[in-house]
């Protein structure tokens, strides 16, 4: 639609802008792909323009090819030069794979230097009116369509890459390259894949440009604009198509749009005077809020208004039924930051129906544990804080539902709210009984609780021979059973517990899920266990919550579709896509 406003009301020199934004952005979606999905740091892509646009005048100008069969070609040669450009990838990484890449670009320029001069091209080569069909592409509003066409497709052919095996291959090479040579993925392939293919649309991109300003010349652009296509991304959210042609049109219509309505005459002497500054300011500011991550709390603040509108409607449309429960616990859109600034966990919203399981899983550093302190409260020192959301806890002890998000982990612990750690979970100087005794106190449990010796003993009986021993002469099984034993002492209303399965051998964890079930169903109210082993998971839930990069990616009942799925996106042969959350009710 705005590609339509803008063909319909500007101008040809806001058309001209247009197009040149079009061309630029394609560049940077290739950009995106290389380095946002595969990893492969570049600063080469100016000169893959220069030289899609010689091999655009030498086929349309010196062979004399139709316009169409010309970008064809040129988009095997890029494929190729990308094949040869990839080379160095198989020895060099990061700096030093950056500083090749920089090479390949002095190379493209100094040898079409060198070709210019030769054949005294000083102006660079003329090209003749591109022609479709017929139709001459003699004016902006000409190119206007054809460019947009191709742009569409680009980014079309790009989105439909990502859900294929090469995009999945390259985006786990980059988050994940040692799981993807044990997946089985040819990294060096898959590398060179990457460049060959991105190389081919930076050609494309270098043929029209030069098409659409008449010549090619090694001149025509510069290491600046190499750098600019990497600001482009970096201000769209490396990664993201749609984010890379929003940085393609801040970083390429905002100066020549600034100049039109600010320069030649068009404004007071100050301004005009002044107007690389100013432009300066503009891209300052626009680079702070970005550095702020503005887009993203907008688009999270919309997100949440958006649901709390629709869940106000459905409300007010089917009124609860009389004697309904709540959720005993509703997470609702936490966001968690630490101290030096790292995000853990972004928009999460998760429910605990009263006595259900939901086990959160996902890799190491996925936002698993941080989750579970929004829930129970940071550990002193760690600096994390819950900067947007809220907690809620409704305990059928009470009649009233607590928002948890500012209280303290001893507050809420006496709501009932325990925590079994992923490590430290015991102390190794008291023995088990001693343990035992002090969490059957009186005082310790919710009031009304009838909890035993003799039946805590019944659910773990390991721990019955084991009643003098230390918790620090414990096995890993036996300390985790004991810290569950604990917890189901103290009566809790909601059971909390990082990395149940952690150290454990197989057939501790075999055993586990049966004990996690009667913990949920027979002594807690709930339970929630963030888990890295899906089948523990999946056996000892109800539901199970996918989460990476501190999102969740998917949540349903535990099934056995679910384990499928779930080995899927840990090998990479799936999109994440994140789908709807299953109603608890």
């Amino acid at each position: 639609m705005v590609l339509v406003a803008v063909f319909v009301i500007a101008g040809e020199h806001q058309q001209s802008i247009a197009i040149t934004v079009m061309i630029y952005a394609m560049c940077a979606m290739a950009l995106t792909v290389l380095m946002g999905w595969a990893g492969q740091p570049s600063i080469m892509s100016a000169g893959l323009l220069i030289a899609g646009g010689y091999c655009a005048a030498l086929l349309g100008t010196w062979a004399e090819l139709p316009f169409l069969l010309v970008l064809v070609l040129v988009l095997v040669a890029g494929f190729v030069f990308g094949l040869l450009a990839a080379l160095p990838a198989r020895r060099l990484g990061g700096i030093y794979l950056l500083l090749s890449t920089l090479a390949i670009f002095y190379l493209i320029t100094n040898v079409g230097n060198y070709v210019q001069t030769v054949e005294k091209a000083y102006a660079g080569f003329t090209l003749p009116y591109a022609s479709i069909f017929g139709f001459d592409l003699d004016s902006p509003s000409r190119w206007f369509p054809v460019c947009a066409v191709v742009l569409f497709c680009v980014y079309e052919y790009f989105r439909y890459l990502r859900s294929t095996r090469i995009g999945r291959a390259w985006i786990l090479l980059k988050e994940h390259p040692d799981a993807a040579r044990v997946a089985g993925i040819r990294v060096q392939a898959y590398i060179g894949t990457a460049f060959a293919t991105t190389t081919a649309f930076h050609f494309v991109a270098g043929a029209l440009l030069a098409n659409f300003i008449g010549s090619a010349s090694y001149d025509s652009v510069t290491l600046l604009d190499s750098v600019n296509f990497i600001v482009m991304i970096v201000l769209g959210t490396i990664g993201s198509l749609p984010g890379a042609i929003i940085g393609a049109v801040i970083i390429s219509a905002v100066p020549p749009l600034i100049n039109t309505f600010f320069g030649s005459g068009n404004a007071s002497g100050f301004v005009s005077d002044n107007l690389l500054a100013i432009e300066l300011i503009v891209f300052a500011l626009i680079g702070i809020v970005v550095l702020l991550d503005g887009p993203r709390r907008l688009v999270a603040a919309l997100r949440r208004r958006r649901r709390a509108e629709r869940t106000a409607v459905r409300r007010k449309a089917a009124p609860a039924e009389p004697g309904a429960d709540p959720a005993l616990l509703a997470v609702r859109d936490v966001s968690v930051t630490y101290a030096a600034g790292e995000r853990a966990v972004l928009d999460v919203s998760m429910e605990l129906a009263a006595g259900s399981a939901t086990a959160v899983i996902g890799r190491n550093g996925a936002g698993k544990s941080s989750l579970l302190f929004a829930i129970v409260g940071f550990p002193p020192g760690s600096g994390g804080r819950i900067t947007s959301g809220s907690v809620v806890w409704t305990p059928p002890s009470s009649s009233a539902p607590t928002d948890l998000t500012s209280l303290s982990i001893t507050e809420r612990c006496a709501r009932g709210v325990v925590f079994v750690p992923a490590e430290g979970k015991v102390f190794d100087e008291l023995s088990v009984e001693e343990h035992l005794r002090e969490a059957l106190a009186p005082g310790q449990g919710r009031p009304g609780s009838a909890t035993s010796m003799a039946e805590i003993l019944d659910i773990f009986p390991a721990l019955a021979g084991r009643l003098r021993s230390s918790a620090g002469h414990l096995s890993g099984g036996e300390r985790q059973q004991l810290a569950l034993a604990a917890a189901i002492a103290r009566s809790a209303e909601l059971v909390v517990i990082d990395e149940a399965s952690l150290g454990l051998s197989p057939v501790v964890i075999s055993s586990l899920a049966p004990v996690l079930r009667r913990v949920s169903t027979e002594f807690a109210r709930g339970l929630v266990i963030a888990e890295q082993d899906p089948r523990l998971a999946i056996a000892a839930a109800d539901n199970v919550v996918l989460m990476d990069s501190g999102r969740v990616l998917h949540e349903s009942a535990a099934d056995a579709q679910l384990m499928h799925r779930i080995e899927n996106v840990y090998l990479g042969r799936l999109a994440a896509e994140p789908t709807p959350p299953v109603s608890q009710h």
